[in-house]
């Protein structure tokens, strides 16, 4: 009789074991229902979700309401087993769509407050796991002397089944579009040369230094006031540089004469 006895406990323990562990199977998690109310259907006894991290009963508390009234004794948590439970929801799975969407509402806020940008685009999106998308994004913009371009990541995340997303990352970079072309640089140093000469000059050699600036000379000839030489070769180097849209800035770097001697 006492194996008989302990036969079917040993059944009954299996039995009642069983169902448990068919549940504790799936991994959810608290971003997987709407409410708290619904949380808490799903707090079983030995808490195999990990509903209630603080054991008081009450399972997802940081999720909105409806709300359990029931107390931690009377709850999902402390129930003896004699109910079931609604089968819980499927795992939240944030789709790609909904976070590009998501992650186009933190590029408009972006550009909206970006006064240096004034469009963009969302790219591509990486699935990073069944509620985490991250998404990278370019916003543009451009004045009559620059241009920026910055570089985003969105990172989005499924928050009581619905897509959350932030702004994770930003790197701006601001170009000066001006260029000075030869032809204006050649003009300038030609004038100062001549307001240092006194005279027409000619240009001699004219090389770029960047975008905005070159370097260059005026050459002249002049008399001299030793003898026996009569001429001086004169030379200015100086360098150009655009200081607004329309304003050459022309700075004198040395000048130079040289006597030429006559046979």
């Amino acid at each position: 009789m006492r194996l008989f006895l302990s036969a079917l406990l040993g059944v009954a323990a299996i039995a009642f074991l069983a169902p448990t562990s068919a549940v504790a199977a799936t991994d959810y998690d608290c971003a997987d229902f709407a409410n708290q109310a619904e949380a808490q259907e799903y707090l079983l006894p030995g808490d195999p979700y990990g509903l209630d991290g603080d054991n008081d009963g009450v399972a997802c508390e940081d999720l909105p309401c409806p709300c359990s009234t029931e107390s931690g004794s009377e709850g999902g948590g402390g129930g003896g087993g004699e109910s079931t439970p609604p089968p819980p929801p499927p795992p939240y799975h944030l789709p790609k769509a909904a976070a590009r969407h998501a992650a186009h509402s933190v590029l408009r806020e972006f550009v909206r407050r970006n006064p240096n940008v004034t469009a963009g685009s969302v790219g591509a999106c990486r699935r990073l796991g069944e509620r985490r998308i991250d998404c990278d994004a370019v916003a543009r913009g451009h004045t009559t002397t620059t241009k920026t371009t910055c570089q985003l990541r969105v990172a989005v995340r499924g928050v009581n089944r619905h897509p959350k997303a932030r702004l994770a990352s930003s790197r701006c970079q601001t170009q000066d579009t001006r260029k000075l072309t030869a032809q204006a640089a050649g003009v300038a140093i030609r004038a100062r040369g001549a307001e240092i000469a006194g005279k027409r000059v000619n240009l001699g050699f004219l090389e770029r230094q960047s975008r905005v600036s070159f370097l260059g000379n005026a050459e002249w000839t002049q008399p001299s006031t030793s003898t026996p030489v009569v001429k001086e070769e004169c030379f200015a180097l100086m360098e150009a540089t655009l200081a607004s849209v329309r304003q050459v800035r022309v700075i004198v770097v040395e000048t130079s004469c040289e006597p030429i001697a006559v046979p």
